[in-house]
Formats: structure tokens, C-alpha cells, sequence
């Protein structure tokens, strides 16, 4: 997607008041200082992602997975519920999943590869 100058400008004033948001908190101004009291120098590095998605655009099609239970053990350590109920087991007890392009935008943000389910 090709940004306009003004749309780079309003992300460069949102990378801006991330970073204004972060130096001014007293938790982490706290924290930090409680780490040097005991002796280390504090390097703080956050990535932030930010996804853009024009509102109005054609949504890509929704692809589907199969899940095996190693895939639903998986999610469900990071308290994704998969509706069971629905019948779309496959073969030897495997799901099938509907991932929509919100949700490929979110497991990469995660550096989770999808690209083999296109």
C-alpha cells in the first residue's frame, strides 16, 4: 500500500506521542531507576506494529487450515476457544479454520508465517 505524505506525517506523529506516552510515565521512569540503583545501564528498544487497512477496500477472500491437535493444544494455551461444535472436524480429528486477511495481519504481527495457506 502506497501512503500519501500526509498519511506518513500522521504516523510519524503517532511514533511521536508512543514515545512521549512512554518517557513521561512515572512506572517506567520507576522501573528503570530501581534497575540502575542495582548497577545496570537500561537500553529500552519497543517495536510497535501498526496495520493500516483502508477503509472501504475489497477485503481479501478468507483462507482455510487444517488444525491438528497439536495446533488446537496450541491455541488454546494462548486462550483461543475454537468452536468445536460447528462439525468442521476433518479427518483423524483434524478442524477446519477460517482465517480472514484480519487475522493473517495478526499472526504475522505475532512472525507467525501464513504465507503457505494462500
Amino acid at each position: 500500500m502506497e501512503l500519501d505524505n500526509r498519511m506518513k506525517q500522521l504516523l510519524r506523529e503517532l511514533g511521536r506521542a508512543i514515545n512521549e506516552a512512554v518517557a513521561d510515565s512515572d512506572r517506567i521512569a520507576h522501573s528503570i531507576s530501581r534497575i540502575k540503583a542495582n548497577g545496570y545501564d537500561v537500553f529500552l528498544m519497543l517495536d510497535a506494529v501498526v496495520a493500516l487497512n483502508k477503509r472501504g477496500s475489497k477485503a481479501l477472500p478468507a483462507a482455510e487450515a487444517n488444525l491438528t491437535k497439536h495446533d488446537r493444544r496450541f491455541l488454546k494455551s494462548l486462550k483461543i476457544r475454537l468452536d468445536e461444535d460447528s462439525g468442521d472436524s476433518g479427518p483423524e480429528g483434524e478442524s477446519r479454520l477460517t482465517i480472514t486477511p484480519q487475522d493473517v495481519k495478526f499472526l504475522k504481527s505475532l512472525r507467525i508465517n501464513v504465507d503457505d495457506l494462500r
